[in-house]
């Protein structure tokens, strides 16, 4: 779990590939008013994000958007970024994938 939020959201990694070109998949859940901010990842990470329920706000750099139930949207992970739910909507739940490439590292 990398992360729990203080009204019982939380963020679990489903599944993640080895160095060098990290692949990983996340299960998001943010009730309401809740949020979490990320600092940049390293340099050339993408990040995908569906919406599974709810309303989810995606702030990447100083630019916000508002994604609904079925959207989704890509975007670089090495600039900070973070995830938000409305204060008064219901919880929402997403998928979220992160590329980041050239990670140091070797299989054992």
């Amino acid at each position: 779990m990398l992360w729990r939020g203080p009204r019982g959201g939380q963020a679990r990694l489903v599944a993640g590939t080895e160095p060098p070109d990290v692949v990983e998949l996340w299960d998001w859940t943010l009730q309401p008013g809740e949020s979490h901010t990320s600092e940049p990842h390293s340099a050339g990470t993408r990040e995908l994000v569906l919406v599974l329920e709810g309303a989810v706000d995606l702030r990447v750099g100083e630019r916000t958007d508002r994604l609904q139930t079925g959207d989704s949207a890509a975007f670089a992970g090495d600039v900070a970024h973070g995830y938000a739910t409305p204060d008064a909507a219901a919880p929402a739940r997403f998928a979220l994938s992160v590329f980041q490439p050239h990670v140091p590292g070797s299989r054992s």
